[in-house]
């Protein structure tokens, strides 16, 4: 099978979703279809340097590995499930594991319908905000707009979060997040490397520039069908100082491999 993937992995960051982009041969939807077929893979990573934390409440010592995995199944031509476990593990003990959900629906050529749930929980551990526990918790919907050609694409997104306990700002000061936007650029350079970028703002104002974004670049080089090697950067940082005066910023490059199904 021909792979093109645009891999996007921050997962010291709560509540967020791995951004795969696969261009299949086939899809084998399961309405009308005799199989389940699931596509995906496991992945593996490790994180240094990073200033990356390890907690939900984002204290801990840094996030220094990340295991899981991502599949997802067509439900028809036009509509895909996706689900995703991450575990992360700071050297010496696993700290923390993710869970995430989304259903992608074409509504039109170009127009893509993304309704999702995200949540991370600590391992061995209880964070606190404002006094009371906290794991992030996170539902949204939203609207992709995804072009391109055969060995590329570019999908400028935004989605509304409810019922959600993120907050913007680093030190989790600021009120509950509302909107994220960015845009997600993936490209195939022969047929072995490809490359992945996501920018995304996060704002607790509908249709404001945002308090925080974050940003990933990520190559993915192939080396067998089954095989692949990933080497990229990440950064997540406040725009504006937050309520408490801080404005902070965590980093970290990567350094994986994946195995693709």
């Amino acid at each position: 099978m021909f792979w093109l993937i645009a891999f996007f992995l921050p997962p010291a960051l709560p509540g967020y979703e791995i951004f795969i982009y696969r261009r299949y041969e086939q899809k084998h939807p399961l309405v009308g279809g005799k199989k389940i077929f699931a596509h995906g893979e496991f992945f593996g990573q490790l994180q240094m340097p990073s200033t990356f934390p390890s907690y939900n409440d984002l204290t801990g010592g840094e996030d220094r590995w990340n295991f899981g995995f991502r599949n997802t199944v067509y439900l028809t031509q036009t509509t895909s499930f996706n689900a995703q476990l991450i575990a992360h593990d700071d050297g010496d003990k696993r700290t923390k594991f993710d869970w995430h959900f989304s259903l992608q629906q074409d509504i039109a050529k170009n127009f893509l319908l993304i309704i999702g749930h995200d949540s991370d929980h600590d391992s061995d551990h209880s964070s606190y905000v404002n006094g009371k526990p906290y794991y992030t918790n996170r539902n949204f919907i939203g609207l992709g707009l995804p072009f391109g050609g055969k060995n590329f694409l570019i999908e400028p997104f935004t989605w509304l979060l409810h019922h959600t306990n993120q907050r913007v700002y680093l030190d989790l000061s600021g009120s509950k997040l509302k909107q994220e936007y960015g845009v997600r650029v993936g490209a195939l350079f022969g047929e072995y490397v490809t490359l992945s970028v996501q920018i995304v703002a996060q704002s607790d104002t509908l249709f404001y520039k945002g308090q925080t974004w974050l940003a990933d670049l990520i190559f993915r080089f192939r080396l067998a069908e089954w095989f692949e090697l990933a080497l990229g950067a990440s950064v997540w940082k406040d725009r504006e100082s937050s309520p408490m005066g801080n404005k902070q910023s965590f980093s970290k490059f990567i350094w994986g491999i994946a195995i693709p199904f």
